[in-house]
């Protein structure tokens, strides 16, 4: 039971670290005048996917079904995925390797993606590995 708890705290420290350096030390580009940078979007679907796994994973802590356990570490799993493509493949930043978004965000999300889906194979583990001294996982 602590280590569920434990994990799904960190997770959700990790999707505040995203919020928090998508907006701070890797923010995407500024204001491109009429144009509308690629990079933008990419740090919209960075903060909308945290923001809702965050959430799940702090739902996480209080979910007692074993099979929605299991469906949400399989979702946090996809979603750390989602969010290391997402600046490469899904919303790719744009491909000037001296702009701040190639530099600084996209690495930071490809790093914190996997980290993301390593935490959550952990937990997915945790969930798997089922009851032990008679407690749920």
């Amino acid at each position: 039971m602590k280590s569920k708890v434990i994990v799904n705290i960190v997770r959700v420290l990790i999707f505040v670290l995203i919020i928090t350096g998508i907006y701070t030390f890797a923010h995407v580009c500024g204001d491109m005048g009429d144009m509308e940078a690629k990079c933008h979007k990419t740090r919209s679907f960075a903060v909308a996917a945290s923001i809702v796994l965050g959430v799940l994973a702090a739902a996480q802590i209080f979910i007692k079904n074993g099979i929605a356990e299991k469906v949400a570490s399989i979702v946090q799993i996809v979603g750390g995925i989602f969010i290391a493509l997402l600046p490469v493949a899904i919303a790719p930043v744009c491909d000037m390797k001296t702009m701040h978004c190639y530099v600084y965000t996209r690495p930071f999300l490809v790093i914190t993606g996997i980290v993301l889906t390593g935490v959550a194979v952990v937990d997915s583990l945790i969930v798997l590995r089922g009851k032990k001294d008679g407690n749920p996982a």
